[in-house]
């Protein structure tokens, strides 16, 4: 088997991220705490009285006997998620039910889960690039060969949007078992299509290609109409596709430690469930209950993810309009990321960030991490906005003091 590699993006920033003023390195919407989820729950169905929300922490939470629980995850929890993909903007009916869902530790794990189960010895897999780390890395290891995961690159000049007419050349190339995207896209903030999801989808189809998407950042389409938005990967009709998510990103309560796949195919999610017992057995009872009503509300929960991405999109385009030409970007659509660019020739990214960090109480990522796309920064925009303003303004004083 293929040694494990470093994890580049989680190494950096935990080496950083509990010691700077200014982080703009995180990737989730601001955390909520369960009091200040019950506070958005009543604002927006005013009868959730404080006597309800009392009664579920005591009946439901404080008394709940701390046992394994729902092995599986509970009943509620999975219809909620089932809720979470049959609206999918109101565009499918609902099919999926309890039976397509496998509840994980985060989305972490429903990835390392799934790539557990369909990557084999010498299987080929191609990743979209640039994405999170996890997806090209445990890829290599089951595959036992790094040369047997193809990069499926994404350019800045093309607005970080897929060459369809590449990906069809590199799985005529190396007939891949499993193709993986990720939408929206870390760390671009890129939203594909519906069109050009149906296109990838019909790709993998026609030559019965697995196809993965990390959809971890679903739905949190800020920027996209509502009409325009995609749909899930597992609702373009095709049996084969994935879907990996959790509780963190979008719906802002990473520390539940919450995730799970979804997919139409039984045969893959027997194969999960068998893997799983190795990796996983349950879930924290109190995690499962806790994302049961985070995922009820998530409408509620995603208005307010919202809100704080579109505010501090406004407070990054400032900071770009007045850079002189030093940054640039491609505009993100979703998620809470974004993938900026440095107009100074042949700039160490990472050295910037780590001085950012080291002297400047500023956490930003470096693109080095992401595939050696040396020259960007991946800033994340969920947290509040102060912490992004004068995250630019250390940056600036960095420029200045190196003669930018």
């Amino acid at each position: 088997m293929v040694k494990q590699e470093d994890f580049a993006v989680e190494q950096f920033m935990d080496k950083y991220e509990t010691h700077i003023d200014n982080n703009m390195g995180e990737t989730c919407s601001d955390s909520l705490s369960v009091n200040q989820l019950f506070e958005l729950v009543k604002s927006a169905d005013p009868k959730f009285s404080v006597e309800e929300q009392q009664k579920l922490l005591t009946d439901k939470l404080l008394n709940t006997k701390l046992t394994y629980g729902h092995i599986r995850g509970s009943p509620a929890l999975k219809e909620a998620i089932c809720a979470l993909y049959n609206d999918d903007s109101g565009k499918v009916g609902g099919d999926i039910t309890e039976e397509n869902i496998v509840i994980s530790n985060g989305a972490i794990g429903a990835n390392f889960l799934t790539l557990y189960s369909l990557v084999n010895a010498d299987d080929k897999v191609i990743v979209v690039d640039p994405t999170y780390q996890q997806l090209s890395s445990v890829s290599s290891v089951f595959s036992q060969n790094k040369k047997n995961v193809v990069q499926f690159p994404l350019k800045f000049e093309n607005g970080f949007l897929p060459d369809l007419e590449e990906l069809k050349s590199l799985i005529k190339e190396h007939s891949p078992k499993l193709v993986i995207i990720n939408n929206p896209n870390n760390p671009t903030g890129i939203v594909w299509s519906d069109a050009i999801v149906s296109e990838i989808v019909e790709i993998c189809k026609a030559d019965d290609i697995w196809l993965m998407c990390d959809e971890v950042y679903r739905p949190l389409y800020h920027s996209v109409p509502q009409d325009e938005q995609p749909k899930s990967i597992i609702n373009y009709g095709y049996t084969k596709s994935i879907s990996t998510s959790s509780t963190s990103k979008a719906f802002a309560f990473a520390g539940l430690r919450l995730g799970w796949v979804v997919s139409r195919e039984k045969s893959l999610i027997r194969d999960l469930f068998s893997k799983r017992d190795y990796n996983t057995i349950a879930v924290s009872t109190v995690d499962d209950f806790i994302a049961t009503l985070v995922i009820q509300n998530y409408k509620t929960v995603l208005q307010r993810s919202y809100d704080i991405c579109l505010e501090n999109i406004k407070v990054i385009q400032k900071a770009i309009d007045e850079s002189n030409g030093l940054l640039s970007w491609v505009k993100p659509r979703g998620g809470t990321t974004c993938f900026i660019k440095i107009n100074i020739p042949n700039i160490d990214t990472y050295k910037l960030c780590s001085e950012l960090a080291e002297n400047y109480g500023t956490l930003v990522v470096p693109g080095e991490v992401f595939g050696n796309r040396s020259g960007f920064l991946r800033v994340g925009f969920g947290n509040q906005a102060m912490s992004i303003k004068n995250g630019f303004i250390e940056l600036n004083k960095w420029f200045k003091n190196n003669g930018y």
